[in-house]
């Protein structure tokens, strides 16, 4: 009927999902946390495993992609924790989620010129900011930044940070 139901990304680290010797193919911190995004984009769960030894310890590669994770998660929990997805439309540059009046953009591929925000209008727009920062972004308007397609009156855009710091032209 059309309804969201609830569901969740079970996924490894690796490619086993108990602690194997010879299994050295993790997936990469920036790969999970894309896939947490998605996940939580699309009114997801995910569910990571971490496959300790036999005595208990988690592998030296797990762990330290669980830091890295985890430091990103310092920075930019926010567009994670409380949030779903927003009634904007998948942009091309990666993915939006949403939490109340305020917007997460976040961008795994910076664009060549103007940053379209396709679904946000001039005047629904309060203000963008990076969330790694809190430092304010003017925006303009150029021909690839849409009309209003919300419901909403204002909303705020925040830009968490990936692998690199990004400079993004809103003009």
């Amino acid at each position: 009927n059309g309804d969201p139901v609830p569901w969740e990304l079970c996924a490894t680290m690796n490619n086993h999902w108990c602690y194997c010797n010879y299994d050295h193919d993790y997936k990469s911190p920036q790969l999970i946390i894309r896939k947490l995004v998605e996940c939580v984009s699309k009114g997801g769960n995910m569910i990571l495993n971490v496959g300790p030894d036999a005595r208990g310890n988690i592998p030296k590669e797990s762990l330290a992609i669980l830091e890295e994770i985890g430091e990103w998660m310092k920075l930019n929990g926010d567009s994670i924790y409380g949030c779903g997805k927003s009634e904007l439309p998948k942009p091309e540059w990666g993915r939006y989620t949403q939490k109340d009046d305020v917007i997460y953009a976040h961008v795994y591929e910076t664009p060549l010129g103007a940053l379209p925000l396709t679904g946000v209008g001039p005047k629904e727009l309060d203000k963008v900011y990076y969330l790694a920062n809190g430092s304010e972004m003017k925006r303009g308007e150029a021909w690839n930044t849409a009309l209003s397609a919300m419901k909403t009156a204002k909303v705020n855009l925040m830009l968490p940070k990936f692998e690199t710091e990004t400079s993004l032209d809103l003009t």
